[in-house]
């Protein structure tokens, strides 16, 4: 009887630890249930956010889209605009580049480009961009163009960077971007232009005061390049003077005597190509093979004829100073005259005692001196014309070894005795 009742017992307690049991898994499988929905609610609220983000951006992208095209749409419109010259009233203006701008490029050719470094390319290329910029405004100033970052960018990729000039143009209002660069690179539309009448005669440190008078150059600038080399090549009437040491200035007695047209400020190489290519066209090859028959070479000639020019009074007098000088080259030394003693050689490059420096004066002595050194100096010591070039070439046949002239009168003495000269002195009140 107590097995039976302990056995019952047994059974319902087993009864009981798998209801237990039941319970705690159903409990467990509603908790993960819950916990299942849960986060597949919190996955469906997270894709909906993402759609809902991704529309919000979408949104904003497509409106950036918008603004940026219609902000670089209205640019290029105008831009476009500016550059075809479209809606711009017709009209001249005078634009001035000042030399301050335009000093600042840097050429960007191919030989100047292979001396350069990477850094130096560089720096070039924006040194020229902020060129074109300057050049940009000035333009936009005058109503020439509307849109002056328009014109950089066009210049930028038409390569016209590091190639305009200064001056003063003449420029329409009604011209597209291509037509505006051509004219403010040419020199046909410049309205500086300085007309200056070059006597003959004139020395060099005289020529470049007359150019910086007349705001074409610095004097510095042009005395400086007269010892170029830059010419050797062009121009067969210089070919011999690297040859020639002493001289103070290399090109003296090829800057022809003329009229010339130059522009204010005007590149220093420009003028003194413009003057040695009308001495080039001057000296004749007949003028220098006569030089060659007559045993001098054309430099000598053209020294010659810059004492000349600087010793006569007038054309007839140049032929008897250029015999007196003939004279004492050819056979002064059996008269024991072995200097051609001519006041204009005393103190060049200056012109007389007095423009020589204060602080020099008293103590300059020039290589050109012909009261000391015997024969030709050098080189010129001014710039002759044709006529005194033609007295070298053919002077008078006379037996005069002097010449003086009155300093008032201007008249001429010549003499072929010392003491004859002396006289003539006294005559011309020079003693």
């Amino acid at each position: 009887m107590n097995d039976e009742k302990e056995k019952q017992q047994k059974d319902d307690e087993s009864l009981n630890s798998f209801s237990g049991d039941a319970a705690v898994r159903a409990e467990a499988a509603r908790e993960a249930g819950e916990e299942k929905r849960s986060t597949q609610a919190h996955k469906r609220r997270n894709h909906q956010k993402r759609k809902e983000n991704r529309r919000f951006f979408r949104l904003i992208w497509w409106a950036m889209i918008i603004i940026v095209s219609a902000v670089v749409a209205k640019y290029m419109l105008t831009g476009m605009n500016d550059l075809l010259a479209i809606g711009r009233s017709s009209a001249t203006v005078t634009v001035e580049i000042p030399e301050s701008v335009t000093e600042k490029e840097v050429s960007m050719s191919q030989d100047n480009i292979q001396n350069l470094s990477f850094q130096q390319i560089s720096a070039a290329k924006q040194s020229n961009q902020e060129v074109t910029r300057q050049i940009a405004q000035i333009l936009q100033k005058a109503g020439v163009i509307n849109e002056p970052d328009f014109f950089c960018l066009y210049s930028k990729i038409r390569k016209a960077d590091g190639s305009y000039r200064n001056g003063s143009f003449e420029v329409k209002t009604d011209l597209d971007y291509e037509g505006i660069i051509n004219t403010i690179q040419s020199t046909v539309n410049r309205k500086d232009i300085v007309k200056v009448t070059v006597p003959e005669g004139l020395n060099a440190m005289e020529l470049g005061t007359l150019l910086e008078q007349n705001g074409i150059c610095k004097q510095e600038d042009f005395l400086k390049e007269l010892n170029t080399d830059a010419f050797d090549s062009s121009y067969t009437m210089i070919n011999d003077l690297n040859g020639i040491s002493g001289k103070y200035y290399k090109l003296e007695g090829y800057l022809f005597p003329d009229t010339y047209q130059f522009y204010q400020n005007e590149d220093v190489q420009n003028i003194v190509q413009k003057m040695l290519q009308n001495a080039n066209s001057q000296f004749t090859q007949q003028l220098q093979d006569e030089a060659k028959n007559q045993g001098y070479t054309w430099d000598q000639i053209i020294t010659l004829a810059s004492i000349i020019q600087a010793e006569s009074a007038n054309e007839e007098d140049m032929y008897n100073v250029s015999s007196v000088l003939h004279n004492r080259l050819s056979s002064g030394k059996s008269l024991n005259i072995y200097t051609l003693d001519c006041d204009s050689t005393k103190y060049y490059p200056y012109r007389t005692k007095d423009d020589v420096p204060e602080d020099q004066r008293n103590t300059y002595l020039s290589n050109y001196n012909t009261y000391q050194l015997r024969g030709l100096p050098a080189g010129a010591v001014c710039n002759p014309g044709l006529k005194a070039i033609q007295a070298a070439l053919q002077p008078n046949k006379t037996s005069y070894y002097y010449f003086c002239h009155n300093q008032t009168t201007g008249q001429a003495y010549y003499a072929s005795t010392y003491a004859e000269h002396q006289a003539n002195l006294r005559t011309a009140g020079l003693l």
